[in-house]
């Protein structure tokens, strides 16, 4: 049971280059050492906004062979993004930027799209909802050719976001698919989960059939004072992290429980944690697909009844 055969591995560009994504230059130039990584099938990743970055990007992704799942959202110096919202300046400003996104998308070849679904709304919850099943059934026949994805993030920990369950993107999905649009899945994102307040089984589990993809990573939710608290998505194995190698073996042994991993259609997987401090991405990516493949065999093991995995509850 190797990797590849059940697992179509991926990675997060711009979390992993996060200090030189700062600048459009820095995010091509590391950009192109990675689209030739053979340990890689999908990028993670977005396009630039400004020339030529914009196009110099859009034709390296677009012949480097590798899948590209678009990556939307805030942006740094810019409005915050709204999709629910009842203002009606704010919800244009937020389908504008999203359009604006997925014609990027369209051009490098993606072939999913990943989305949030924008502040929490306290006071209400049902009519964001609502707005939140029209505004995705304007992206998924913007885009009819992609799978449109929503990341649930929590509600009320670190980036208080409307959709912070596995359960409530679900349920979007189904009132999107119920109007027509069959191009919509929702995600399983491992740095999240713990601050949703949810196991990685009971995600997997409840987000089933519309499970569109899956990222790999760890987040600090016990101290609140550490500096990398929250949504920051630290490595795996990191001190005071809740995530090491035995979690991401359960999350595979779960996904191949559920046939979310399976030997017809891969399921996929991206890294998506954040170079260690003061350490070099490169090195870090090594260390991370290590982990990777430590976490695989370890499910295998599990899988054929030779060790049974130990994992910590959240």
């Amino acid at each position: 049971m190797s990797l590849k055969d059940y697992v179509r591995l991926g990675l997060n560009h711009h979390l992993l280059f996060a200090a030189e994504s700062a600048t459009s230059q820095g995010h091509y130039d590391t950009l192109k050492t990675v689209v030739n990584d053979g340990r890689l099938e999908i990028l993670d990743l977005w396009i630039a906004d400004d020339e030529p970055w914009r196009s110099k990007e859009i034709e390296l992704v677009a012949n480097c062979g590798k899948e590209i799942y678009y990556n939307c959202g805030n942006r740094a110096g810019k409005p915050g993004l709204e999709p629910a919202s009842f203002n009606p300046e704010k919800r244009q400003y937020t389908i504008d930027v999203y359009k604006d996104e997925i014609v990027r998308a369209k051009d490098c070849g993606a072939v999913k799209v990943i989305t949030n679904s924008g502040p929490n709304n306290l006071e209400n919850r049902a009519g964001a909802f609502d707005m939140l099943v029209d505004f995705y059934c304007q992206m998924c026949k913007f885009a009819p050719e992609m799978l449109i994805m929503i990341e649930p993030t929590d509600y009320d920990m670190s980036k208080r976001k409307l959709i912070g369950l596995s359960k409530e993107a679900v349920e979007i999905c189904r009132r999107v698919k119920a109007k027509g649009c069959g191009n919509i899945a929702s995600m399983v994102d491992m740095c999240h989960i713990p601050l949703m307040h949810e196991t990685l089984e009971q995600a997997i589990k409840d987000t089933g059939e519309f499970l569109g993809h899956i990222h790999l990573g760890n987040c600090i939710k016990k101290d609140t004072s550490h500096k990398l608290y929250g949504d920051k998505h630290v490595a795996l194995c990191m001190e005071g992290g809740e995530y090491g190698i035995d979690d991401l073996a359960e999350l595979f042994r779960v996904g191949l429980e559920t046939g979310y991993f399976n030997k017809h259609n891969r399921g996929s997987a991206s890294i998506e944690m954040r170079t260690l401090p003061g350490d070099e991405p490169h090195r870090c990516l090594d260390l991370y697909y290590g982990y990777v493949v430590q976490a695989w065999d370890k499910c295998v093991k599990c899988v054929k009844g030779e060790k049974v995995i130990k994992v910590r509850k959240v």
